[in-house]
């Protein structure tokens, strides 16, 4: 966090530190890159008081990505679709007393189990780290600066509340090795290629042909390349695929969250536009060329931790960074061209293995 940056004017209180064997509840439902981002709040806690018991709410369709995490003493699943007015994991949460409850996410949504657990302390972010009337949940409402830090960072600021002042923190992300022969036989270094996101954000995607000529320019090189997708997402690796029979084919629904994060781990470059796959890659320690539209890259790029870092790329337009869920015509994303994709892909290698 910038130590310049100017914070919004509200009353300033003392921290208050968590008494020896504390229980935490941290709140982030959604979505799947901003889930890995709260994970940074859970190792800086983990490893700044190891004697902190840490319980985590997260939406199902995100479980099992944190099902079995070492820091995590109890996974709460929120259902995402229910016909209950209170899902009955709610309830189960009031079962248990709570030193402090930190809602990392700071919208309606996460309110609601705020409100409902038994806890004195109840943190969340001040107007307008917090949306949708979010603050009346909470009993310590947490200044932010402005303009606003990376989603990762918002998390320290509820920690330093706690009187924890911690550095940045590499997450702590649970994966299953892939198969052996999921790589075999193709040159190294190896790039991996995803380019779907989730359907909602269609409009952030780089064009699939370009995708394809970018893997033929990698492998006439001599580079090993790989192509991921999601379920339903098949239609966009298959143009790829055939334009590029060298690539290899990488079923991400096949191998499920865990398990594309381990194949990950063994990759050198990874490629994709902003989508929760590329923060899965960045947790991983996979250095990325990001491809970003609309979103601002100081608040949403993905996180780094070591030297090598990333390459973040965007067409710059007037109209970036922008808060839009559509766009007819995402210059953002359309401007970035194939030459400069690859040669952030050249840059990246070049500083990991010179």
């Amino acid at each position: 966090m910038n130590g310049e940056t100017a914070r919004t004017e509200a009353p300033q209180h003392s921290a208050k530190t968590l008494p020896h064997g504390a229980r935490v509840l941290l709140v982030r439902l959604s979505a799947l890159g901003d889930v890995l981002f709260a994970l940074e709040t859970v190792s800086a806690l983990a490893h700044a008081r190891p004697d902190v018991r840490i319980d985590f709410l997260v939406e199902d369709r995100f479980a099992s990505l944190l099902q079995g995490h070492p820091q995590i003493a109890h996974l709460h699943v929120f259902p995402r679709k229910t016909k209950l007015r209170i899902p009955q994991c709610l309830w189960r949460l009031r079962q248990t007393r709570y030193d402090a409850v930190l809602d990392l996410h700071g919208i309606q949504k996460s309110a609601l189990p705020v409100m409902l657990t038994k806890s004195k302390r109840k943190l969340g972010y001040a107007a307008p780290g917090s949306r949708e009337g979010s603050a009346f949940a909470y009993t310590e409402r947490v200044p932010v600066p402005t303009p606003l830090p990376h989603r990762a960072d918002m998390g320290y600021l509820l920690l330093e509340r706690l009187g924890i002042r911690a550095p940045r923190t590499k997450p702590m992300l649970p994966a299953v090795e892939p198969p052996a022969r999921l790589f075999h036989g193709l040159p190294r270094p190896l790039v991996l290629l995803h380019p779907g996101t989730s359907a909602f954000a269609e409009f952030k995607r780089w064009p699939v042909e370009r995708f394809a000529q970018l893997a033929t320019r990698l492998a006439d090189r001599g580079l090993g390349v790989a192509i991921s997708y999601g379920p339903s997402e098949q239609a966009l690796a298959k143009p790829i695929l055939d334009a590029e029979p060298r690539a290899r084919a990488i079923d991400g629904a096949a191998l499920s969250l865990r398990g594309l994060a381990g194949a990950m781990r063994h990759v050198d470059c990874v490629v994709a536009a902003d989508t929760g796959p590329l923060h899965i890659a960045a947790a991983m320690g996979a250095h990325c060329v990001a491809l970003f539209g609309p979103k601002d890259t100081s608040r949403y790029g993905p996180r780094s931790f070591d030297a090598i870092g990333h390459e973040v790329l965007f067409f710059d337009v007037p109209c970036r960074p922008c808060t839009l869920r559509d766009c007819v015509s995402p210059q953002c994303v359309l401007g970035l061209t194939v030459d400069r994709v690859e040669q952030a892909v050249l840059r990246l290698l070049q500083r990991k293995h010179g």
